[in-house]
């Protein structure tokens, strides 16, 4: 990655919705917590092949390195249905979301990422974001290990 476009993630991640404003570890924690969920998918018994059976009906739904959004949760016969509220950065084209659940625990909120969905991983749902549906997938984490919790990637104040 280019040095200059590292540094404009960086500074964008600091100052995004939900963050404390100008914490440098905020930044990092916003590129590395998203990396560490792709990651989870390589690791066993981390991705999920069901939706969990106990969900919130409001998550936190963050564009990977940007900016975090509420979103109303729901169940259909297809699956789960992920409605994020709020308009996305303009040039940001999703193509896929993560439902994170904490390891043994509850759901957290759902990362959207821009590129390739995660091959040969299991469709929990729909995520519906900006006038269109993009698939979701899930894994299990130990939210610890992917965020820092000065700037978590899934403030609670959002979802409410």
């Amino acid at each position: 990655m280019r040095p200059i476009l590292m540094a404009t993630l960086l500074l964008s991640a600091c100052s995004g919705r939900g963050e404390v404003r100008g914490n440098p570890a905020c930044g990092i924690a916003a590129l590395a917590g998203p990396n560490a969920v792709l990651a989870a998918f390589t690791v066993p018994q981390q991705t999920l092949s069901v939706p969990p059976t106990r969900l919130p009906e409001r998550v936190v739904a963050r564009l990977a390195a940007g900016p975090a959004l509420p979103a109303l949760v729901g169940r259909s016969d297809s699956g789960l249905v992920v409605g994020v509220e709020g308009a996305l950065p303009a040039k940001s084209a999703p193509a896929f979301g993560v439902l994170v659940v904490q390891r043994g625990g509850a759901p957290q909120g759902v990362l959207l990422f821009e590129g390739t969905p995660i091959e040969a991983a299991p469709r929990l749902g729909l995520v519906s974001v900006g006038g269109t549906s993009i698939p979701l997938f899930g894994v299990e984490v130990d939210m610890a290990g992917i965020q820092d919790v000065r700037c978590p990637l899934f403030p609670d104040s959002i979802a409410k």
